[in-house]
């Protein structure tokens, strides 16, 4: 009994103390192991297991052009994407050889198209190339251009789809799709009309294809035209002004017109030009603009005038400016209109054009139609005032009240006047925005040049001085601020220097030096 104990201990000290792979023991002597008539197999990558296709060369490999035509490419397509060079040829007629080529090598091939109901490739759009060249053109009818550009509106997967066939089987370089089929409609239009101008860029048509329901969508681009507009007479806005009470759409305060005044210079420009241009509406671009109790003469203010969806394009000029200025009733004048492009808006907009403008204003004493009850006024207020008048804004409440009741104004004689505003010239201004525009237009203080003064003219009326003053100008500055302070926004001001009160009689725009 212990020596059969014994045994046993020994043989699992032996398997205990054995290394791996040391021991005589084959723990696995008790399995059935099939027989295999494998030998050591080599482990394909995933890659090359995941579909047979990957057998398959991609053209124009004779396999690549064979499994093209098996699958059904139509001629179109397989010129397209069979490697061959297509200059100097057409698409479907290479595409034809290239298919006669299979089929000579492979009988089986013949009439493998007839057995597929589409193309792969491009579901059969380009046998439908005719009929869109013919829609296109059915559209355009009745529309003056030189230049139009072709665009094409694809459903998502079918870009998709196409765009991995082309790829896995096509040549590389193969031109995509969407190319290729413009290409071809744009060679159809060639056909139908040869005069026809296609570009790539700055269209005055786009032609919109929908392939989904093979419609076509015009985009009508806008027509610009250039020209210089002097206004002479007051009272008549730059462009159209919705009435305030029905907001545009129409009442009895405005007669049902839906516009705050009857006439504006973009109406009195655009309107007798929409019947020339059959054109639906106009939109007006001016190089800044005039108030609306300002004239604008001179050599007149640039401006564009677009004409939206116009069907002529091709008008004379001069036709066109007699219908303004002949419909205008003396209201404004035009002149040097041409034709012109987008790109000129952005021009006029942002060119800082210096203005010389002749202005009239009347002195007034400071006090004079005065009635205010300083005393309920806060010390603040009545620091502003005593700027505005040239007085000393230092002291107490009394102080400031007894400065202001005391003060009154006499006139400067005319050289002083003169001397005074002559030495504005080169004058720098502080402008903060004025009350009158301050509701749409950002408060802040911007600084604007006075570049020369010029034909002072000094009228004794009543004992009230009256001036006349050229003033040219920066960009950007407000004018009759200049003159009136408009209670201490502006500073300088002609108000301030000459010590009384300011009113503004007329102004004219004089000149815009944009050239």
């Amino acid at each position: 009994m212990a020596d059969k104990n014994d045994t046993d201990e020994e043989e699992w000290e032996t398997l205990a103390d054995s290394g791996f792979g040391n021991t005589d023991l084959d723990l696995w002597n008790d399995l059935e192991i099939e027989e295999s008539n494998t030998e050591e197999e080599e482990w394909e990558s995933p890659d090359q297991l995941d579909t047979h296709l990957q057998e398959i060369p991609p053209a124009p490999a004779p396999g690549g052009l064979k499994h093209l035509v098996r699958i059904g490419a139509c001629n179109y397509c397989l010129g397209r994407l069979g490697g061959r060079s297509l200059i100097g040829q057409e698409m479907v007629k290479v595409g034809a050889e290239l298919r006669t080529q299979v089929e000579e090598r492979d009988s089986n091939m013949v009439g493998a198209r007839s057995r597929e109901e589409w193309c792969p490739f491009c579901e059969n759009l380009f046998e439908e190339s005719v009929l869109l060249a013919k829609v296109i053109m059915s559209g355009l009818e009745g529309y003056e251009f030189s230049r139009l550009q072709l665009g094409a509106q694809f459903p998502k997967d079918q870009t998709e789809s196409e765009d991995q066939l082309r790829k896995r089987f096509g040549a590389a370089g193969s031109a995509p799709l969407k190319a290729s089929l413009m290409d071809q409609v744009a060679k159809c239009l060639r056909e139908l009309d040869s005069g026809i101008g296609l570009v790539n860029e700055k269209p005055e048509i786009l032609a919109l294809i929908d392939l989904l329901t093979m419609n076509v969508n015009l985009d009508i681009r806008s027509h610009h035209i250039y020209g210089r507009y002097r206004k002479l007479e007051r009272g008549v806005p730059q462009t159209r002004w919705p009435c305030r009470s029905c907001k545009g759409r129409g009442c009895k305060k405005c007669d049902g017109t839906g516009q705050q005044y009857q006439h504006s210079v973009q109406s009195l420009v655009g309107d007798p030009l929409l019947p020339l241009f059959e054109a639906d509406d106009h939109a007006f671009h001016g190089m800044g603009r005039e108030d609306i109790d300002v004239r604008c003469l001179g050599r007149g203010r640039p401006f564009v005038i677009e004409m939206k969806n116009p069907k002529k394009r091709n008008i004379n000029m001069d036709i066109a400016m007699a219908a303004i200025n002949d419909g205008s009733d003396g209201a404004i004048e035009v002149d040097n209109m041409r034709s012109s492009q987008r790109t000129e808006v952005v021009r006029i907009k942002d060119t800082p054009a210096e203005k010389s403008y002749r202005i009239r204003f009347r002195m007034h004493s400071l006090d004079e139609n005065e009635d205010r009850d300083y005393k309920a006024m806060k010390k603040a207020e009545l620091e502003s005032l005593c700027i505005e008048k040239g007085l000393k804004k230092s002291g107490k409440k009394a102080d400031l009240i007894e400065r202001l009741e005391g003060k009154t104004t006499e006139f400067p004689d005319v050289k002083t006047i003169t001397e005074i505003l002559e030495g504005m010239e080169g004058c720098v201004l502080d402008q903060r925005t004025p009350k009158r525009v301050a509701h749409r237009r950002a408060d802040k203080v911007r600084k604007r040049s006075v570049i020369s003064v010029s034909e002072i003219t000094v009228e004794i009326i009543d004992g009230v001085p009256e001036v006349e003053v050229n003033l040219r100008c920066e960009s950007g500055t407000y004018v009759k601020e200049t003159v009136h302070g408009d209670g201490g926004r502006t500073n300088p001001s002609v108000s301030g220097l000459l010590e009384a009160r300011c009113e503004v009689m007329w102004l004219d725009v004089a000149d815009i030096h944009a050239d």
